[in-house]
């Protein structure tokens, strides 16, 4: 049983089958994406794995003097949407890295992409800290915050290679259908399949 499902157990024992239990599973299926008939977390990430590093790159194209400003504030921007969406994404993932087995290889795989995000989260918050008082009318970001931007997109990088292998090697959150619903498929299919 996955932690997810684990949790939903003991609210409904706790809380009973009452109108909240009914609210945390409905969150809980939102974030699992069964609106979608997909996971949502994949769809989510997308969006700072974009901003981030093309916020790096507004940040080398001030410092190499090209857009002025208009460089400055685009990163600005790019960081603070990558942030907000971020703040989107981590639940989802953290909804189906629960629905993880812990002894699964993809569990303890799961844990470091989730370090990693945590970190890099961190480093483009400080990030759009520093910038705060000068975006508007600098010209060209300063050492410190291309530093994060360079640190931050480079352990993304990493980040993005673990959640990529715990879907396409071990196939997390891609066999969404039960046995069951399976079996029905194949033999509508006509494949010979073995007795249960």
């Amino acid at each position: 049983m996955g932690f997810h499902a684990r949790i939903l157990v003991a609210l409904r024992t706790f809380i009973g089958e009452h109108s909240s239990f009914r609210t945390v599973k409905w969150l809980l299926n939102i974030l699992k994406g069964k609106w979608l008939g997909h996971p949502l977390h994949p769809i989510l990430v997308h969006v700072p794995m974009a901003m981030w590093p093309g916020a790096l790159i507004f940040d080398l194209l001030s410092k190499w003097q090209i857009g002025g400003n208009a460089m400055v504030r685009l990163s600005f921007y790019a960081i603070a949407f990558g942030l907000i969406a971020s703040l989107l994404a981590v639940p989802a993932g953290l909804v189906d890295w629960t629905g993880i087995k812990k002894e699964k290889p993809a569990w303890k795989i799961g844990l470091y992409h989730l370090a990693l995000n945590v970190v890099v989260t961190a480093l483009f918050a400080i990030n759009l800290d520093l910038r705060l008082q000068d975006f508007r009318d600098a010209s060209i970001v300063a050492t410190a915050p291309l530093t994060l931007s360079i640190l931050g997109t480079a352990i993304l990088i990493a980040s993005a290679y673990l959640g990529g292998r715990m879907t396409y090697h071990y196939g997390i959150s891609v066999a969404r259908m039960s046995k069951d619903e399976w079996r029905e498929i194949a033999q509508a299919g006509g494949a010979n399949l073995p007795p249960e």
